[in-house]
């Protein structure tokens, strides 16, 4: 072994000495400990706070809101059953009217004259009839021109009936009691038959309907009471007239009519309206508004802490929503109501809940 050699054997040897008397020591440096004081591993967990306020059911008589417009009751639109000249129009537009009301006359012409002519036809063929009848008895002539001078007497009878209902129709007349609510001819317009002569619509009593969806369809019934409330807020009770037995192919609900009481014909028809029908009593809970959530779904719901303070969903149903609160369906009997921060919260998230007395509009 040269003198290099064993230099390099010296200096390793005088290492491998130096690094065994720290381990033997416990000079070296502790590297779990080291790492148990980094900022890394040291993440506290915090824990939200929410406000709550505590919540029971009360029993709460419950409606069926539906969105329906008023209509009349009745709605006829004239037409003419005779031709002739409109020669007198004796109602204005927007006019309240009684059954047998004139409301428009056309010429009469020649239909009096014929109409005469036709009677004293009448009186000739009876005349005749008479006289076949004697011959007849007398062997003078036969049944067949006795049978025919019946006829005869039978067609002038009908041509004067017809003959008077064409002089009766040249005065229309209104169908029932109602407004005239629009015209569609001028003095002076020549009048062929079914030509339009303009609507009278009948308010009182007034018309509402609505589209009912399959589930509540069951619980309404012909005669039911019910109520509409107009945009101003009127409210007018009434009774249900019509449940349609077979629902709307292109929306899957029911067609029904509540008929409400309109003696001044002051509500007018094609206004917007709100039907509430009565549903029963049902156990509900009063909120506000804005604690109302959006489930990713898209459905509606509440949050609320659980005895183990953790955050639930609860779809619920809006049965009510007026000045005074909204009220709702689908929670528990009793209820711990996130009321702030449930936008910031998961379902299944631990919670700090903190309990308030009063709820905060928060919009």
């Amino acid at each position: 072994m040269n003198k290099a050699q064993l230099t390099a054997l010296t200096i390793l040897l005088a290492g491998v000495a130096w690094i065994g008397s720290g381990v033997l020591t416990g000079n070296g440096t502790d590297t779990s400990d080291a790492n148990a004081d980094s900022d890394i591993n040291q993440v506290e967990v915090v824990v939200p706070s929410v406000r709550v306020v505590e919540s029971a059911a009360q029993p709460f008589e419950s409606d069926i809101v539906l969105q329906g417009r008023t209509a009349a009751s009745q709605m006829v639109e004239l037409r003419a059953e005779v031709s002739g000249r409109a020669e007198e129009i004796l109602v204005r537009e927007g006019q309240p009217v009684s059954k047998g009301d004139a409301i428009l006359k056309i010429a009469v012409n020649d239909r009096a004259a014929r109409l005469d002519q036709a009677r004293a036809a009448i009186e000739q063929r009876r005349i005749q009839v008479e006289a076949a009848r004697q011959l007849a008895k007398q062997n003078f002539g036969t049944q067949v021109r006795l049978a025919e001078a019946e006829a005869q007497y039978q067609q002038a009878k009908a041509d004067a009936v017809r003959f008077e209902l064409d002089l009766a129709n040249t005065t229309v007349r209104a169908p029932f009691d109602g407004i005239f609510d629009t015209r569609e001819t001028d003095i002076g317009a020549v009048l062929n038959v079914s030509d339009k002569i303009g609507t009278v619509v009948d308010l009182d009593p007034l018309k509402v309907t609505g589209q009912i969806s399959e589930r509540n369809v069951r619980d309404v019934k012909i005669g039911m009471r019910g109520s509409m409330v107009l945009s101003d807020g009127t409210e007018v009770d009434g009774e249900i007239s019509y449940v349609a037995s077979v629902s709307d192919p292109s929306t899957r609900t029911f067609k029904i009519e509540l008929l409400v009481p309109n003696p001044d014909s002051d509500i007018l028809a094609g206004l917007a309206a709100q039907l509430r029908l009565p549903a029963g009593e049902v156990m509900a809970h009063s909120v506000s508004p804005s604690v109302l959530t959006l489930a990713n779904s898209g459905q509606i719901g509440i949050k609320t802490v659980d005895a183990n303070k953790t955050i639930r969903f609860w779809p619920v149903q809006i049965l009510d929503d007026g000045p005074q609160g909204t009220w709702v369906s689908g929670l528990p009997q009793n209820a711990t109501i996130v009321v702030f921060g449930q936008d910031y919260v998961a379902v299944g998230q631990k919670v700090l809940p903190v309990v308030v007395s009063v709820v905060a509009d928060q919009s």
